[in-house]
């Protein structure tokens, strides 16, 4: 397990779209308290929870690899599978991306074979500057 002082790291995979990632939604550290840790490694594409349609199986890989990295040199403690409504990268209902993201979790917790929590989460849009987090499934 890596950490920094005292404090657990983990990793999250999360969409890249910008109104996340506005310090007013602090989204980086709401992900951290809720998977328990202290710090976070942090892997952004567009749709995450869209990675398993067949037209984006090398973005799945891309990502695979980037996690497989960053479990190899950090050992996180938890990972956060991070989806969110009204997402252009996976336009879907808000009730296909709670199935997604488990999906997604699931087949991330397998090709990892990662030993640790799996949280699949789903950011849920109030405002641009407002949204909160509502775990869906721990793997």
């Amino acid at each position: 397990m890596f950490s920094f002082g005292r404090k657990k790291l983990g990793l999250a995979l999360t969409c890249s779209d910008w109104r996340l990632h506005q310090s007013a939604v602090e989204y980086n550290r709401r992900i951290a308290r809720a998977l328990g840790v202290g710090g976070l490694d942090l892997i952004a594409v567009p749709g995450p929870d869209g990675l398993l349609v067949p037209a984006r199986a090398s973005e799945w890989q891309t990502a695979l690899r980037q996690t497989m990295v960053l479990i190899g040199a950090h050992h996180p403690v938890a990972i956060g599978l991070v989806a969110h409504q009204r997402c252009a990268g996976h336009a879907v209902s808000d009730e296909e991306h709670e199935t997604d993201v488990l999906a997604v979790a699931a087949a991330l917790k397998e090709a990892t074979k990662f030993e640790g929590p799996l949280s699949a989460m789903l950011t849920v849009y109030h405002s641009d500057k407002r949204w909160s987090l509502k775990q869906i499934g721990v793997i």
